[in-house]
Parts: C-alpha cells; structure tokens; sequence
C-alpha cells in the first residue's frame, strides 16, 4: 500500500495523483510488482476494446517504440489497445504499468492472468480501490483518471466516441500533458471518437493559447517528434534523465527551464535583431528535434514568435505560472 507522503512516490506526481501534503484524498494506492517504475519517465497508450487490425498494429508499433527508447509504457490491461501495448512493452524489454479498476485478482479480467504476470515482472499492478473490492461501473471512470495521473504524455490510437479513453484523454489534457492521436483509415468507426475529440480540442486551443493543443500521429517521424515535446517536461526531474530526454526542458507551473529558460536568454540578448535557429543549435547537439519542440512551445505559449526567419521575444511577453 503507498499512502500519502511514500517516499516512493515520485514529487511531480503527487499532484496530480492527489497524494500531495495538502491534498484531500484519503485512500492509498494499491501496488503490486516494482513500485520503482513509479519514478520512471512514461507515455500513456489507450484506445478502443475493439479496435480494427489498424489499431493493433499501430498499438504494438507505438508502444515497441515507445518502450526501445526508454519510457515506461502506461494502460489499462483492457482487451484490444490495451492489451497490445503492454505486450509490445515487454517484448521490448521495456517497463509498463497497468491501471486496474480494482485491485487483483478482482480487478483482472478474465483471460488475462498470465498478461498481469509478465507485467509484474516489468513493471507495476496498480489500483487505487481497497483490496478485495469489486469494479463498479463508476470506477472504471475513475481508473482512467489514475492512469492520466502517472504520464508524462497520452497516446489515444483509437477511440470511438463515448470510449472511455477519451476520459483519459480529458483528464490527460486537464493536467496539461502533451496528447496524441493516431490516424486512422479513411472512415474507420472505431477512431471517430478520438478524431472529433481532436478536432474539438484543437478549436478550443485557438482561443485558449495556454493549453497545448493535441497533434496527430502518422508515422514513426511524427512519434520521435512528439517524444521530443514530451522530453520537454521532464529536465530537472532526474539525476541522470533517459537519452530522450537529455536535454529538455520543463514547462511545469507555466515557467520556463532547462532549454526553453536557455533560449529565451539568447532571443533576449539578441534584442531587437532576434536569432536564426542555426545561432540556437549548440543548446541541443544531443537530442535532434528538441530544438524545434522547444521553440514551437515557447511560441505556442506566446513568449516568441519567428518573423521574416528570425525569432524574436513578443513584445511584452512574460513568464507566468498556469492558475
């Protein structure tokens, strides 16, 4: 059990996990396997029970990938999307925690004994229901609440509308993590849901600037950029931060740090006569991409903009924490 307060649980997520000093919740958490993964740097993967042989696919694709590069893979052990990134996770060697609805063996579905049994061996069982209690219909609602609280960045591979992963995505987009939606077929049922959602989500970021608005997913090239921006989030948070990780920078409360604070030193020093990304490209030798991740989110939060080829600080521009 990891009540409030567990040295085991890592500062930036107790929070959102409502274990934080001054937080209300009372119920502990329910672990079963190695808690240490609660620490590690992780990308959620949710979608549809009943995906088509698309969703499989790119499921078992994103996650291997996702796993190969060092981030810990996050789902909810459900068939169909679920079930396929786990066990691309562990095919890769890689570590992935399973959100249950209800604490094992109850919280288990049938059939997938031997799947939670691998998952203890790579990663985590976890549950924030009392030992020995059933699911409900409500707690599946809020097992996907949960899962949001442990990412660093969400990954909906498809989703109807009405799926309960586009709660996840909404609380996903509530804590304010980077979010992902993969493409589907042309008139693939089972990813409306996650294709309006993102329509919707993308309109609402028109008018609301401090909320990252969601990206769409095509390909391997898209996945490694997206990483980039979830790398972003997690400088400062680790002693020896995965090789994604290696130069990010962190967005956390609004505030700039790491290689968003480095560039917007050099875009202010530079005044008036802004920079070119080639005077940039020394902050971000060791990770390709970030430098681009990095100048897309300062200026998505309206810190920067690039005029005539060189960036410049918006003119009254200040950093300011999220309320």
């Amino acid at each position: 059990m990891l009540n409030p307060g567990d040295p085991r649980i890592p500062e930036r997520r107790s929070e959102p996990l409502g274990l934080a000093p001054d937080a209300d919740r009372r119920r502990p958490l329910w672990a079963q396997g190695r808690v240490e993964v609660l620490g590690r740097p992780s990308i959620g993967i949710v979608g549809t029970r009943r995906p088509s042989p698309h969703g499989i696919s790119a499921a078992r694709r994103i996650a291997f990938e996702v796993a190969r590069s060092g981030w810990c893979v996050v789902s909810g052990l459900a068939l169909g999307i679920d079930e396929a990134a786990h066990l691309a996770a562990v095919e890769a060697g890689g570590e992935t925690i399973a959100v249950l609805p209800s604490p094992a063996p109850l919280g288990l579905r049938y059939g997938a004994r031997r799947l939670a049994e691998q998952i203890q061996q790579a990663g985590l069982l976890l549950s924030d229901r009392p030992v020995g209690t059933p699911p409900a219909a409500w707690s599946f609602a809020a097992r996907n609440h949960l899962l949001a609280a442990l990412c660093d960045g969400l990954i909906v591979v498809e989703a109807p509308e009405g799926s309960g992963a586009l709660i996840t995505a909404e609380s996903a987009a509530g804590l304010g993590l980077p979010i992902a939606i993969v493409s589907a077929p042309y008139g693939a049922a089972t990813a409306e849901g996650g294709l309006r959602w993102l329509q919707r989500t993308q309109e609402l970021s028109l008018r609301l600037t401090e909320e990252r608005s969601p990206v769409l997913i095509s390909g391997e090239a898209d996945l490694r950029a997206w990483l980039a921006v979830c790398a972003l989030s997690l400088h400062g948070h680790f002693a020896e931060p995965p090789e994604v990780a290696s130069v990010a920078t962190s967005a956390v409360g609004g505030e700039a740090s790491g290689l968003q604070r480095e560039i917007l030193q050099r875009v202010d020093a530079a005044g008036a006569e802004g920079v070119v990304e080639g005077d940039l490209s020394d902050l971000s030798r060791e990770l390709p991409g970030a430098l681009v991740a990095a100048l897309t989110l300062l200026s998505l939060r309206g810190l920067v903009e690039q005029r005539g080829g060189r960036w410049r600080r918006v003119l009254g521009a200040v950093l300011r924490s999220r309320p």
